[in-house]
């Protein structure tokens, strides 16, 4: 049975095209970006590009400064639209506030808008031999799926 188990999609998922990898996996706590941000470490690449995408407004509002810290072992960090899910936006917190807080602490990251704009930074600037990881609990997954297609 093992060894037809597929594995489990959205954890850490693995794919190569034209000398990039990426990587997807579903961590939209900061532990679990944490984790999966050492795990890529052990990947062989030149930078780690993670593109984070916030699920919902409240969570990342209470665990704001935890994901401001989350990153530490990312190159360049890339802040997608809050994935709302069941909230709507009260115009108290937003991913460019977001990648504010995380670029306090000396890392690279930036918003730099939607998935559209995501993934055209990617590709002008995420090089051959470099490691794109997307986390979170949304759609984020489509950045990466996009940027893997070009």
């Amino acid at each position: 049975g093992l060894s037809s188990f597929p594995g489990v999609k959205r954890r850490f998922t693995i794919e190569e095209n034209h000398g990039n990898v990426y990587i997807d996996d579903y961590a939209h706590h900061p532990t679990e970006i944490k984790a999966a941000l050492a795990a890529a470490k052990k990947v062989q690449h030149r930078t780690t590009w993670c593109v984070f995408q916030p699920h919902t407004y409240s969570r990342t509002k209470f665990l704001f400064d935890a994901f401001g810290e989350a990153f530490t072992d990312a190159d360049e960090v890339i802040i997608a639209d809050i994935y709302a899910a069941r909230e709507s936006d009260d115009g108290t917190i937003s991913a460019a506030m977001l990648a504010d807080r995380i670029a306090k602490t000396g890392k690279s990251a930036r918003y730099v808008g939607d998935f559209d704009a995501s993934r055209s930074y990617l590709e002008k600037n995420c090089k051959a031999g470099d490691l794109l990881l997307t986390v979170g609990a949304g759609d984020v997954f489509k950045i990466g799926e996009a940027f893997l297609e070009n």
